[in-house]
């Protein structure tokens, strides 16, 4: 029976999920979550990424992990006719227009996309700087493990989206992290295109502890308890929120108008994601801002959850595990 485990290093939290295929079904053998530490350089990782492994019994695992979309340049490329040995070269020479790095230091990786009629190829390529690369290969390597794979957020919530979506063609995704949140657009299951925010869930907090003077800790609190919602403390936490919220509601229109225009087709659903995508009130506001349906990931809906003592409420909490379970369903699907 093969076993896949994916893990997230977000900013908050590590998250891991390890999944296994038992005839059609798809089964969660494992889930964990700590805490992160400050960190400078992601070595300083090691101690409680090592510990979380060792405590899950993971040391053996094949995992697969996240490249936060933030640390990476993702560009869909329009590229001829051409044999599959011949994508990477011609990759690297368009990535001459939208990589800001040297060439020699970056690896590129690429989806094909689509291919019309005449074999002219639409690519999904990403590039990413070789140290940093090398940066995750050494911290799983201290940590006694060898890496299956290194794939950034927009694939594995792709994958995900893929299993757990079935009706909408057109979906945008909206993954809400403690320091960026991303924007993934998908038409018929492929990347459109993926970009990272340097807003998030912190950006929020921020401006309930500026605008009514609270403290960091305070000021989550409050965001977590009340939100969006008017009719709570009079709206004062709403409209301390509003700014924020009005900022990454327009990125968000701006890529639904970029996909209506490219596809002459309207987005069907948006999707949330990570750590930010239940607070109260955010769902009907974005509906009402963008006129589209709105849904919150459920990661878990098509896997078999009853095997294990699950330490976390699923239904509750299952959301933030999105990026480590599309991961982990990468060996899987």
């Amino acid at each position: 029976m093969s076993s896949f485990t994916g893990i997230d290093l977000g900013v908050g939290s590590i998250k891991v999920v390890s999944l296994s295929k038992d005839g059609d079904k798809i089964v969660l053998d494992n889930i964990g979550e700590v805490k992160t530490p400050q960190f400078n350089k992601l070595s300083d990782l090691n101690p409680v990424l090592k510990s979380l492994l060792r405590e899950m019994k993971l040391e053996d695992a094949q995992v697969v992990v996240s490249l936060p979309e933030d640390k990476i340049v993702s560009r869909l490329v329009s590229l001829p006719p051409l044999k599959e040995s011949e994508i990477k070269d011609a990759l690297r020479f368009e990535a001459e227009t939208f990589v800001p790095f040297p060439l020699e230091e970056v690896s590129i990786d690429y989806e094909v996309v689509n291919t019309d009629d005449a074999g002219r190829l639409t690519v999904f390529a990403i590039a990413a700087r070789n140290d940093l690369v090398a940066e995750y290969i050494k911290l799983f390597k201290s940590c006694g493990i060898e890496l299956s794979a290194i794939e950034p957020t927009s694939l594995a919530l792709r994958r995900l989206v893929g299993q757990t979506v079935i009706e909408a063609k057109s979906i945008m995704i909206l993954d809400i992290g403690e320091k960026f949140s991303d924007i993934i657009s998908l038409h018929e299951g492929n990347i459109f295109f993926a970009r990272s925010l340097s807003v998030g869930g912190e950006s929020l907090t921020r401006a309930i502890s500026v605008n009514l003077g609270l403290d960091m800790a305070s000021a989550e609190e409050y965001k977590k308890a009340y939100g969006m919602k008017e009719m709570e403390l009079e709206g004062k936490i709403k409209n301390a929120i509003m700014p924020v919220f009005e900022s990454i509601s327009e990125e968000v229109r701006r890529a639904i108008a970029m996909y209506v225009e490219s596809h002459n087709k309207s987005v069907d659903l948006l999707i949330l994601s990570g750590g930010g995508a239940k607070m109260p009130g955010l769902a009907e506001e974005l509906t009402k801002k963008l006129g589209v349906e709105v849904q919150i990931m459920q990661p878990f809906l098509k896997i078999e959850t009853t095997r294990i003592v699950v330490p976390v409420d699923l239904n509750l909490d299952g959301y933030r595990f999105s990026v480590a379970t599309g991961c982990a369903l990468r060996g899987l699907v």
